[in-house]
């Protein structure tokens, strides 16, 4: 017996195609499909679907909100978000809401079917690399922002000079801007890069720009 999917989607045109995509595997088999979130809850009863493919932007009832009734009155059935969303709260969302997959409508030809499989098979979530890499990468940045140290422990002369490196003006240029000679200006930098753990100028004018001094 293969699974059984429900496709909702607002777009004819997509779901015709998904429906050709996912029907190329004999394990899986469309029962269903609906325009928006009012008509799948109305379909779901008549059909015991293992599996809905749910769209986040669609009229009426948006993708949200279907999910958050779904899971009301069906706690076993698996649900895929495939959306053209990329945004860290609508993951966030729909993963606290009981999705058990995420995946970007720009990947659904490479990975709807190893998706289906690895929900459904394995009984495990599935994100979309692209999606993963996004919140990998928002974490990482996340943790950078947390290890930046404050910008209080500079002295007001180090963050002039530390503004004037993120500006790009060489040592003898910031000298002369501050009226100080260029062997102080080489004490500060050494001093900012010592504070701060930054080893080069190009670290210094990110964690410049970061604190909003350019």
């Amino acid at each position: 017996m293969p699974y059984k999917i429900i496709l909702a989607d607002d777009h004819h045109i997509f779901r015709a195609g998904l429906k050709s995509l996912i029907e190329k595997d004999s394990e899986f088999k469309v029962v269903a499909e609906a325009q928006d979130g009012e008509q799948l809850l109305e379909k779901l009863p008549a059909h015991k679907a293992d599996l809905v493919v749910l769209d986040l932007s669609m009229p009426h009832m948006d993708g949200l909100e279907t999910l958050k009734e779904i899971r009301k009155k069906y706690s076993k059935l698996k649900i895929l978000i495939l959306t053209m969303l990329k945004d860290q709260e609508h993951l966030k969302h729909a993963l606290a809401g009981g999705a058990n997959g995420y995946l970007l409508k720009d990947d659904a030809y490479d990975q709807l079917l190893m998706g289906l499989k690895v929900i459904l098979k394995k009984d495990k979530q599935f994100i979309s690399p692209a999606v993963s890499a996004m919140v990998t990468d928002h974490f990482v940045r996340s943790m950078d922002e947390v290890d930046t140290p404050s910008i209080e422990i500079l002295t007001q002369r180090e963050q002039e000079i530390l503004k004037c490196i993120a500006q790009g003006l060489p040592n003898k240029a910031i000298a002369t801007k501050l009226k100080i000679s260029i062997r102080t200006v080489e004490t500060h930098r050494g001093n900012l890069s010592m504070k701060l753990g930054l080893k080069n100028t190009a670290a210094l004018v990110k964690y410049a720009i970061s604190k909003g001094l350019v």
